[in-house]
């Protein structure tokens, strides 16, 4: 064994009895050692269905678990597990926003669309649903109907952080 292979496996070892948290000794011994894959720390995914196991009916787990389902574009799962959290949480907003969004990248513009309306029917100054309606609107080459929605992000976003996205979105429509 080289000497740097043994100082190697030393740092990971020290690296391993020095931490507190398995998940943070796995990572940090995978990101400074990428060759000892063995050390891969168990994804957020997996982290977050482990906690669903003591307690399935935890709606913020659930709707944490869709949004890494949406992040990873796999849609599918990000719409049951968002449908499980609202069965929960049925006035949810943000979650039949991010199902709308997972319902259009799947195909579906028209249960996209009444996703956003149910989320606009219970949080209507929501500007995040304004603007994903607005998309998905332009997207189908509605332009007409889009403007007015996307007008809407303007009257309801208080930071202005989705203003510049809606003012595109509006661009793309005229």
């Amino acid at each position: 064994m080289t000497k740097l292979k043994f100082f190697c496996i030393l740092l990971i070892l020290l690296s391993l009895i020095s931490c507190d948290d398995k998940a943070a000794k796995a990572t940090t011994a995978a990101q400074n050692f990428p060759q000892f894959d063995s050390f891969q720390a168990p994804s957020e995914v997996d982290q977050l269905k482990a906690r669903l196991v003591d307690n399935p009916r935890d709606f913020e787990t659930l709707s944490a678990l869709g949004d890494k389902y949406f992040e990873s574009n796999r849609y599918l799962e990000a719409i049951q597990t968002y449908d499980k959290a609202l069965v929960i949480n049925p006035k949810c907003a943000d979650c039949l926003n991010d199902r709308g969004l997972a319902m259009f990248y799947m195909g579906n513009a028209k249960s996209a669309l009444e996703s956003f309306d149910k989320a606009i029917a219970i949080e209507p100054g929501y500007a995040h649903v304004w603007l994903s309606k607005g998309f998905v609107l332009v997207s189908e080459s509605r332009y007409q109907e889009a403007i007015p929605v996307l007008h809407k992000v303007n009257e309801v976003d208080a930071t202005g952080n989705l203003v510049a996205e809606a003012d595109r979105f509006i661009a793309m429509a005229v």
